[in-house]
């Protein structure tokens, strides 16, 4: 399987303008694939500010996740222009997670404006069962684009997280109900979750397919 690497930063009070260009330039430098995502509706309500979400792909091994994070480290120009990032933004944390079903296989010349995450943390040693009937669920959905399914390398071990694209919100609200409604409840999640899931809506305001 695959990973890639969720960097979310909190932009300070008028900031947003200026650390979205910043993110956007350096993403863009790295010469992988990945894309970005402004929040359409907060996720957390005590979050004074929302977090901008840039995603870095390009990593098939954990070999890769090595080699890429040396490399940075390693680069004072890049440090520098990360430290920069960081000074414009209330708060900076990022997560490498592992793609659990494969690529979210999207048709040529699709182009996705919206990106939907729902988070979930099994109950204790039921994780396993739950990404199985996950992967069932997604197996049986006809629609060319399918959602993804990973999970963190950090963080809650049980920790698992469903990525849907989409055109259009009404679209992507489709899919969503259709992924987690008597689907859900006819494989058993509701047995398998220990917490209420957690919806991060967000739109595409760059995307690189290098």
């Amino acid at each position: 399987m695959s990973y890639f690497t969720n960097f979310v930063r909190v932009p300070s009070a008028g900031k947003m303008g200026v650390v979205l260009e910043a993110i956007t330039a350096s993403l863009a430098a790295t010469g992988r694939p990945g894309f970005i995502t402004v929040p359409v509706s907060a996720a957390a309500p005590n979050n004074p500010r929302p977090g901008i979400i840039s995603t870095l792909g390009g990593t098939a091994t954990l070999d890769d996740i090595d080699a890429v994070q040396e490399a940075l480290l390693q680069n004072a120009t890049i440090m520098n222009r990360l430290d920069a990032i960081d000074a414009m933004c209330d708060r900076t944390h990022w997560t490498v997670s592992e793609n659990l079903s494969g690529p979210l296989g999207t048709p040529s010349g699709y182009e996705p404006k919206v990106v939907g995450r729902t988070f979930m943390v099994a109950k204790p040693g039921k994780k396993q069962e739950l990404v199985d009937a996950l992967l069932g669920m997604r197996d049986k959905i006809s629609s060319d684009v399918k959602p993804m399914l990973s999970t963190p390398l950090s963080g809650p071990i049980s920790a698992v997280r469903i990525t849907y694209i989409s055109t259009s919100l009404q679209d992507l609200e489709d899919q969503r109900r259709e992924f987690l409604g008597d689907r859900a409840r006819n494989a058993g999640l509701p047995d398998l979750v220990g917490q209420v899931p957690i919806f991060h809506l967000g739109r595409v305001v760059y995307r690189a397919s290098v």
